[in-house]
């Protein structure tokens, strides 16, 4: 069902993940913490809506804290079980566990993860040549790593995944504030869009409105 919903007009899944992640995030991530899995249906449908900003503002909250360490452990643990797999679920397990370093930061990894993975990385990047296993384990090693050489292109992705929650999202406005200085002021519904002004949000809303959905955090 994943295959066929990905088929359509990235817009129209964009609505789709928005709603789920409003809805069901809380859920997904108590199944994800319950499953020792480093991969697994949880973990795939929670790496594709994480490009949401409920998953960014999600992130931030107690109950979002600690996910890139507890998956930094599970693919440590299952490096054996990853050197037999393909280069979708290699690929897969490495954007999902870029994506939480890249948001939460490599802090909280233990040491001994970070070794493991660091010593796995570059063979699972020559394993699968020009494909996305190949480009997520370089990304996961560059971040444990705090590689200076990569360091402006990660910045810049983080940057455009938390944009949402951080910079105004009327046509053509950055502002990080309101013009007097305070907050942006969040989306009353959805709470993972911010307005510097009214008019702005009222601007935005026929672009918001596909993806405004009232979350369950």
């Amino acid at each position: 069902q994943l295959g066929i919903l990905q088929s359509n007009p990235m817009p129209f899944q964009m609505n789709v993940y928005s709603e789920v992640a409003a809805k069901y995030l809380p859920s997904l991530v108590d199944l994800f913490r319950q499953r020792p899995e480093a991969l697994g249906s949880v973990t795939t449908l929670i790496n594709v809506i994480s490009t949401t900003p409920y998953f960014i503002r999600f992130l931030r909250s107690s109950a979002g804290a600690g996910l890139a360490a507890l998956q930094a452990k599970r693919v440590a643990s299952a490096v054996g079980e990853i050197s037999t797999m393909n280069a979708d679920e290699v690929g897969e397990i490495g954007q999902f566990l870029a994506t939480l370093l890249l948001l939460q930061g490599v802090q909280d990894v233990a040491e001994e993860d970070k070794t493991i993975i660091l010593q796995h990385c570059p063979i699972w990047a020559r394993r699968f040549p020009g494909r996305l296993a190949s480009d997520t384990a370089g990304r996961c090693q560059a971040l444990l790593n705090n590689d200076p050489s990569m360091r402006q292109m990660l910045r810049g992705v983080k940057d455009m995944l938390e944009s949402k929650l951080d910079r105004c999202g009327g046509p053509g406005c950055t502002r990080t504030a309101q013009k007097d200085g305070s907050d942006l002021y969040q989306c009353g519904r959805c709470k993972s869009a911010v307005y510097c002004d009214v008019a702005h949000q009222k601007a935005a809303w026929k672009t918001h409105k596909p993806t405004c959905f009232s979350p369950a955090f």
